[in-house]
């Protein structure tokens, strides 16, 4: 029986193997010879799966090699590859920002290990009732092997009865294996379900497309790049079935973007924060001044890292879903993580919910936006006019001040929603949910930090410009010469510190220990003096150094932007 069951799963094999070679033939001509030979035997590894799991055993046994990829393990390359092999590489590199070369070597149905803690997979963790959900992908030129293997991973590790559906967003793709072809390879899995923009609409808006036209009440969202581990669903459903105004978001573990290795991360060690340049930063959660008795437990994050989350769809929607003015990607989770804590709902990681994502190098996304970059910006400066009250000074200075702001668009529909919400302040935010955050309105002093010598036309720098030591010609543009004096006695900058050992001074990261990064500003004499070793800060001979302090040295003088001495008292 098996084996008649291998012969004729093997001669269908071998049709799919010949028409799948034709088709692409026909699609792309002779020259991908090396292409449609992988394709097509990636497509009779994968009908074979789907046949008769039975047939593996026959096919494989214990001394065979396994599949590339297999459990997580890293696509090992020979160190020799011939120049077409190199070129393809490159080429994958450039469009998508990973090896494609080796992911499509990875079946589309691989395996993965079961890496959650034991706590997670106790019986009655979970509610036994929980409602499906819609699984809404968005992709824009998508890998064929990232893609679909993406969409595998989810059917073969979710209970079928919580998956409502999977939206494929197709944000207007321009390449040809995700039209026609896409379409014939999901249209027998009556799960998946593909919207197809008629314009591009950006990461943003292709999302909202997205939920609108969900059926479930409940939304999941995940990025186009991922592999999810078995449980992943039931622990987000769980948090946001018991109360409808909870964001769940998975720990997020990494496939590397090179080897397709599966890392396993602390990511339950970490929670979701951002600087003053309203970028998006990960923290240990032993800052956090609230300690869990659980670490395995759902705990509150102020932001998230926005591509993969389940939130209840009416929520969603009276949260007034994205900012629809927002361009293609950027600041989307910030904005959902501000509104949904101010207006009365939260946000939690679930350490229990584990998704594999492919951290891509750059922004393929952006990489043929008009505008590139800069639509982040101009996403953010609204983020900022919206939400953030009087602490959007604080991020109009990281680039110069508000009127650099550039064109934003108008932002009064969303002032409009913030209202009839009546969402609370963005000083509540700060003082409620982030208290660990630094807070610039208490600073001692905040901007440029000028050296007196030379006019007082330089500046404190760092990371510093080519050639230069640390103190720059001041360009009134925030960016590097952005820095805060706190109360605590730091000279800092994005989480890192000026330091002296006794013998080097350099910019590390703040450890809240003092000690080498305490520092004093006498303000009657403008010096900045560490405060163990006794010495003053230096502007001499184009190095920054620190010297014995003298009062009628010039280059120890410092010109402090914003300084507000009765800070001092605020610790």
């Amino acid at each position: 029986m098996r084996l008649s069951r291998f012969i004729k799963a093997l001669f269908c094999g071998l049709i799919i193997l010949a028409s799948v070679a034709l088709t692409f033939l026909t699609y792309y001509g002779s020259a991908a010879t090396h292409e449609i030979v992988q394709s097509a035997r990636s497509r009779l590894v994968s009908y074979l799966q789907v046949v008769d799991t039975e047939m593996q055993g026959l096919l494989l046994d214990d001394n065979d090699t396994l599949p590339p990829g297999d459990m997580g393990q890293p696509v090992e390359l020979p160190k020799t590859l011939s120049a077409d092999i190199k070129k393809q590489i490159d080429e994958g590199w450039a469009m998508q920002g990973l090896n494609q070369y080796a992911s499509d070597l990875v079946s589309v149905y691989r395996r993965l290990p079961d890496i959650r803690d034991e706590w997670c997979k106790e019986p009655g963790r979970f509610l036994p009732e929980l409602p499906p959900a819609s699984i809404v992908i968005v992709f824009y030129n998508e890998a064929w092997s990232v893609l679909v293997r993406t969409v595998h991973s989810i059917l073969a590790r979710t209970p079928p009865e919580l998956v409502e559906e999977i939206v494929l967003v197709d944000d207007c793709s321009t390449l040809a294996h995700l039209k026609t072809q896409l379409d014939d390879y999901f249209r027998p899995l009556k799960k998946v379900r593909i919207v197809r923009a008629r314009e591009r609409q950006g990461l943003i808006r292709a999302r909202i497309l997205g939920a609108k036209s969900a059926k479930a009440e409940i939304l999941t969202f995940v990025d186009a790049h991922c592999e999810v581990i078995v449980g992943w669903l039931e622990a987000q459903l769980d948090r946001v079935a018991r109360d409808p105004t909870v964001i769940a978001i998975p720990s997020i573990d990494w496939i590397h973007e090179d080897t397709m290795a599966l890392n396993a991360q602390s990511s339950q060690l970490y929670f979701g924060s951002f600087d003053w340049t309203v970028n998006f930063q990960w923290k240990a959660r032993s800052e956090k001044k609230v300690k869990a008795e659980n670490p395995l437990e759902p705990f509150d994050t102020p932001v998230m890292a926005g591509g993969l989350f389940t939130i209840n769809r009416t929520f969603f929607a009276h949260l007034g879903w994205y900012d629809e003015g927002f361009e293609t990607y950027g600041a989307e989770n910030l904005e959902l993580s501000f509104k949904s804590w101010m207006c009365g709902g939260s946000m939690q990681i679930v350490p229990c919910s584990r998704v594999a994502h492919i951290q891509k190098r750059g922004h393929p996304y952006l990489a043929k936006t008009p505008g590139g970059y800069s639509v982040i910006k101009r996403n953010t400066v609204r983020l900022a006019e919206v939400w953030m009250d009087e602490y959007a000074q604080f991020y109009y200075e990281s680039f110069g001040g508000p009127k650099y702001r550039g064109t934003f668009g108008d932002v009064s529909s969303r002032k409009q929603l913030r209202e009839r919400l009546h969402c609370k302040s963005f000083r509540w935010y700060m003082e409620n949910v982030f208290p660990e955050q630094f807070d610039p309105s208490k600073a001692v002093a905040r901007g440029e930090f000028r050296n007196a010598d030379h006019g007082g036309d330089s500046c404190l720098e760092w990371p510093p410009p080519l050639n230069e030591r640390g103190v720059s010609a001041c360009h009134g543009r925030g960016g590097h010469q952005l820095w805060f004096f706190t109360a605590d006695g730091e000279i800092t900058r994005e989480d890192h510190c000026l330091d002296y050992d006794g013998n080097k001074l350099k910019v590390i990261r703040c450890h809240k220990m003092k000690g080498n990064q305490q520092w004093v500003f006498e303000e009657s004499v403008k010096h900045f003096k560490h405060v163990f070793f006794n010495r003053c800060l230096e502007w001499t001979d184009h190095k920054l150094k620190l010297n014995d302090c003298n009062d009628s040295t010039v280059g120890q003088k410092w010109l402090l932007q914003h300084y507000n001495a009765s800070n001092l008292k605020i610790v």
